[in-house]
């Protein structure tokens, strides 16, 4: 059995859930008009295309506990925590500094409650491509995240968890992330270099995240947390186009998939995906046509206008696979 689902809901009506006790997590997509003083409630403010508002729910499979530890928002069960940090920067350059403070957060967070495995962090801020001094933003995330992930993982290359790593308009580092009591499974796409083997071209510390992580909750029921993907391969970007960068992108999630199907007793299936755009006011609905076909499944999706960590990629998707699929 699942320790918990997550589902896409019209913003609006997800708003109740903050009244069910089984909510691990309220993740919308806009600030909300007025603060909401819960620990399980979040804003990652990302214009959505298609004309819609939605809202990420995390729902348990029982009741859940819900505090605040070390800084940082959190929501659990007896198997799984889903944990929220946000920091202000207090300078133009402390963007470095507060990605490592913000990690240590979030690991002294998990431990102290049980649950010192991260599966999957979600990390988002603003400029994500304009340099700083002598370093891109991005960059400067990445030696902070390194420092911290060195410092807190014995097995540096072998546990680390699936990330994104996504630009927005609104000021603030703002991180969210799912820990569990047992380690999951690193999963690398055999079409990518790793991400923490990149050369040193791009940046004095490598992105220091996985492809996939794989996550047994029983001897049939497998969840697949998938890393941004978009379309690198070895450690290059190709492709100018949209459609085509698409088109490579939805490659390398095959390979993943086909990798962590190895490990799994029946095929993992795409349950639930994230897709950030960089041009602005696209239409949605020829980019879900062709995920869908390529996948041979058809996901709930959501589309956010956002920054990809280079300048030159147009599309990164990320999301979870189920096996068995429901």
């Amino acid at each position: 059995m699942f320790p918990f689902e997550v589902v896409y809901r019209d913003d609006t009506p997800a708003g109740r859930s903050l009244d069910d006790e089984r909510l691990l997590a309220l993740i919308r997509f806009r600030e909300p008009a007025a603060p909401v003083e819960d620990p399980r409630s979040g804003a990652i403010p990302l214009p959505e295309l298609g004309g819609t508002a939605t809202a990420e729910v995390w729902l348990s499979a029982e009741p859940v506990r819900a505090g605040v530890t070390h800084g940082v928002s959190h929501a659990g069960n007896d198997a799984v925590l889903f944990l929220q940090c946000r920091l202000d920067e207090y300078a133009s350059d402390a963007l470095q500094p507060l990605t490592a403070m913000a990690y240590r957060r979030l690991f002294a967070a998990a431990r102290a409650l049980g649950y010192p495995h991260l599966l999957r962090v979600w990390n988002y801020f603003p400029a994500i491509n304009r340099e700083c001094g002598d370093l891109e933003r991005y960059r400067a995330f990445c030696a902070g995240r390194h420092q911290a992930l060195v410092a807190e993982l014995a097995e540096f290359e072998t546990h680390l968890p699936a990330a994104c790593a996504i630009g927005g308009d609104e000021p603030g580092l703002r991180l969210y992330a799912l820990a569990s009591r047992t380690a999951g499974t690193q999963i690398e796409n055999p079409r990518q270099t790793s991400a923490f083997r990149y050369p040193r071209q791009y940046g004095p510390r490598s992105p220091s995240f996985s492809r996939a992580v794989l996550k047994a909750w029983g001897e049939r029921c497998h969840h697949l947390y998938i890393s941004g993907t978009a379309s690198i391969v070895g450690h290059a970007s190709r492709h100018l186009d949209l459609m085509a960068q698409l088109d490579e992108t939805l490659l390398n999630l095959q390979a993943l998939l086909a990798q962590a199907n190895r490990l799994t007793p029946e095929p993992l299936r795409p349950a639930l995906l994230k897709i950030y755009c960089r041009p602005d006011l696209i239409d949605p609905t020829p980019l879900r046509q062709r995920i869908a076909e390529a996948l041979g499944a058809d996901p709930p999706m959501l589309f956010l206008r956002a920054d990809i960590c280079r300048r030159e990629l147009l599309i990164e998707i990320e999301g979870l696979a189920i096996g068995p699929a429901p």
